[in-house]
């Protein structure tokens, strides 16, 4: 019978949280819980060599943001489904999520007793996301574009770095990047780059 299963895999930077929902899905008779790991390099080498029906993947790796992987994790997107998994709960990440071809979203806070239905759900393809998205994102009634958040993760990811070398990595120049932190800073209502970070991380536009 356990071929019949549902083949899962969790990818956590928690190990605890790992084992905890292990622990929870083997006791249902629809799942197997084939490997946990906290480690995206391991989970890459592990996918691309084993077969599994349904990942459940941290965004939030780290600091590290795991969707920008997906491509390594998952080479053929008919491999298997991907949940995603996160405390960040707003349609910015949402959209990330879809557009790297994230099959299921659900929060990290939902009950450990409802993953098996949300696995059932996804395998059987009866909550998959849709693939619409907007170039605008809202947040607390604040409207910002998808390049404005890019800018603002590229701030927070290099912090260490210049303005000049920022600019440079963005491909833009130094007085356009100066420009999108000026509005950046008028419409979060902050006045400087730590309080525009910390704004961008308690609104979860920063996956931190």
């Amino acid at each position: 019978m356990m071929n019949n299963n549902i083949q899962v895999v969790i990818a956590d930077d928690n190990n605890f949280f790992c084992e905890a929902l292990k622990d929870s899905l083997n006791l249902e008779k629809e799942l197997n819980v084939k490997a946990t790991f906290t480690d995206l390099n391991v989970l890459i080498d592990y996918t691309s060599q084993y077969n599994l029906d349904v990942l459940i993947l941290d965004v939030n790796f780290n600091g590290i943001n795991s969707l920008e992987y997906i491509h390594k994790i998952r080479k053929n997107i008919s491999a298997f489904k991907i949940i995603a998994l996160t405390t960040l709960n707003n349609n910015y990440i949402e959209q990330q999520a879809i557009e790297n071809g994230i099959d299921c979203f659900v929060g990290k806070d939902a009950d450990l007793s409802n993953f098996k239905n949300q696995i059932l759900n996804c395998f059987y393809n009866k909550n998959k996301h849709s693939a619409t998205t907007s170039k605008k994102i809202i947040i607390d009634n604040l409207i910002f574009t998808k390049r404005k958040l890019e800018i603002l993760q590229a701030i927070y990811e290099h912090s260490n770095m210049t303005e000049k070398e920022i600019a440079q990595l963005l491909n833009i120049s130094e007085s356009a990047l100066k420009t999108h932190k000026r509005e950046l800073f008028e419409i979060t209502n902050t006045n400087s780059t730590p309080e525009l970070l910390k704004f961008g991380i308690q609104k979860g536009l920063i996956i931190a």
